[in-house]
This record gives structure tokens, C-alpha cells and sequence, in this order.
């Protein structure tokens, strides 16, 4: 169980004078950086005191060798789409953390297209695969009709040829003029770019994926304050509209901690939020949600370490 901290107890870790070390807490307490529960009790401490130490963590802190290798190799599995990775990430994140990760995943329309392929499934469904520099965005094609390879195979090399380095954005504002000036050259698989754009469509919409998988030992060797806001962070998770409003888009590292947050539910908690940018686009943001007392090492270095590593995406895939 945590306990405030006092002068006596840590005569015990430092060759000092118990009045020397009450000065010292006092002038901590003046800057805003410990407060006191009670009048004659010790002290613990404040929002402030918890910022000022996450980012320095995030300035310096070392990453973790076998926890680099292990995301390294989500990271490293070519075969599974863009969001798919990033979601397998946020799990390690959570998994090694017991944190719960939000990932939120935007402007996806906003990369650039290198290779479009629509792959034939069982019966009336397709598989649409956007190879871009950040990695492969996928999105199921269900149909309403039968389909066969030919058709998905001149339907990928119409589209990739006109729209190679093109955004998906750009493809999905102008590929109904495109199919229209093409005419009968495309009727055969002219249905089948419609529903490619609805696809896309939905690809490009904001996409939230909340792992919460670890969380019961956030609950453990709680005071009845901190327990009550551990309750209020892990409600607050479930709700996906207010998930949404409080996380906006976020181009650097953002720490908040105690009443930064907007949310009545995490002003006894702390998000830690960064950025994912690959090949040199935002495409979304990854956060650490959590009470104030955590291990604040094990979780900046952590989310460092996979933010790092996103990174890297945009330049392998240029390889």
C-alpha cells in the first residue's frame, strides 16, 4: 500500500538531518510539487510532480532490449495490414504495461498509393489490399453479386495504373470521374470500383480500438481514492464517444495528468499520448491511460520504444 511520504522516513535513505529534509519537502510543496493530506501528515505527490517526471522519462529513458525484439517482430510480420499491426502493438502495449491502450487511427486518406490489389474470397466477398510507404491497408469487399479473378485482376490493374502515387483520398474524390471517361473499356468490372470506393470510404473514416485486456491489477493495492478513480478511468474506456472527444489529434508527445484532462472520469488519472507517424504521415495516435500512481518508467519507456519503432515502417517499406 502506498504511504504519504515524511521526513522520518526517508532519514532512512538519506545521510541528512530529519530538519534538512523537512526544508526540503517544504520547498517541494511551495513549488506545487508534493502536497499534504492532512495538517501534520507526510506528503505525496501532485500532478505537477508526476509530469515533471514522465517527461523527463520520455527525454531519457532507456529502452527495454527484449521488449524492442518482441516489437520488433509484430512490426516485422509484412503479411498483416497497416491497422492490424498497430492494433497487435497497442495489445503488447497493454499486455506489458496492464495499461489500457487506445489507438486511434486517422488520415489514412492522406497516403500516398503504390499498388492496389483486389484478391477473390469464397462466394460473393473480396479482399481490397492498399500497398502504400506506411505499410498495407485492408478492408473486406462484400458483394452482392459472384465475382471471379479475371475481373479483380483488371479491376487492380486500372486502378493502381492510374492512380500510383496518387493519395487515397485523391482516388476516392476523383475515381468516379475516371471510371466515367473509361466508359465501356471498364463495364465489366465497373461495379466492382464502386464498391471499391465504399470500401475505402470506410477505411478512412476515424477508427478506434480500446485494449483493455490487463487491467485488474490497476485495481490492486489501491488507497479508497485512488481505487474509486481507477473505477471511473476503466468506465470512462467503455464509452467510445467520449473516448473520441477527449482524444483530439495530437502531433507530439502529450502528457496529462489530474485535472489537464478534460473527461470528470480521468481527472484522477493520467494519459500519455504520441503520435504514429510513418513515412513522414500522422495517421493516427497511441495512448496509455491509467491512474496518477503507476510505474511511470515502465510505461513512458514502453510507449516510446513502439512509437520508435512505427517510425521505422515508412523507411523499410522503401526499401
Amino acid at each position: 500500500m502506498a504511504e504519504p511520504i515524511t521526513s522520518f522516513l526517508l532519514q532512512n535513505e538519506f545521510n541528512v538531518s530529519s530538519a534538512t529534509l523537512r526544508n526540503e519537502l517544504n520547498s517541494l510543496e511551495a513549488m506545487g510539487y508534493l502536497e499534504q493530506i492532512h495538517t501534520s501528515g507526510g506528503r505525496i505527490p501532485t500532478s505537477k510532480a508526476y509530469k515533471f517526471y514522465v517527461e523527463n522519462i520520455l527525454e531519457s529513458g532507456k529502452l527495454n532490449v527484449d521488449t524492442l525484439e518482441r516489437v520488433r517482430g509484430e512490426i516485422e510480420n509484412k503479411s498483416v495490414g497497416l491497422i492490424s499491426t498497430l492494433s497487435a502493438l497497442a495489445r503488447r502495449l497493454n499486455k506489458y504495461t496492464s495499461c489500457p491502450t487506445i489507438l486511434i487511427s486517422r488520415h489514412l486518406e492522406d497516403l500516398e498509393i503504390e499498388k492496389v490489389q483486389i484478391i477473390p474470397l469464397m462466394q460473393k466477398d473480396a479482399l481490397l489490399l492498399i500497398e502504400t510507404k506506411a505499410g498495407v491497408v485492408d478492408e473486406n469487399i462484400n458483394l452482392s453479386y459472384g465475382i471471379d479473378a479475371s475481373s479483380c485482376l483488371d479491376a487492380s490493374t486500372f486502378i493502381t495504373e492510374r492512380f500510383k502515387g496518387k493519395t487515397i483520398g485523391y482516388l476516392i474524390d476523383n475515381i468516379a470521374d475516371v471510371t466515367l471517361k473509361a466508359g465501356v473499356k471498364i463495364a465489366e468490372f465497373k461495379n466492382l470500383i464502386d464498391e471499391v470506393t465504399k470500401s475505402l470510404s470506410k477505411v478512412i473514416e476515424t477508427k478506434l480500438k480500446v485494449t483493455n485486456e490487463n487491467t485488474a491489477k490497476l485495481l490492486k493495492n489501491r488507497t479508497a481514492n485512488e481505487y474509486k478513480d481507477t473505477e471511473n478511468i476503466l468506465s470512462f474506456i467503455e464509452n467510445d464517444d467520449e473516448v473520441l472527444l477527449e482524444f483530439a489529434d495530437n502531433n507530439e508527445v502529450e502528457v496529462k495528468i489530474g485535472e489537464e484532462n478534460s473527461s470528470e472520469k480521468l481527472k484522477g488519472g493520467m494519459v500519455i499520448t504520441a503520435p504514429i507517424v510513418i513515412g513522414g504521415v500522422s495517421i493516427g495516435s497511441l495512448s496509455l491511460v491509467g491512474p496518477k500512481r503507476v510505474d511511470y518508467k515502465n510505461l513512458a519507456t514502453a510507449l516510446k520504444l513502439i512509437v520508435s519503432e512505427v517510425e521505422k515502417l515508412g523507411d523499410d517499406n522503401e526499401k
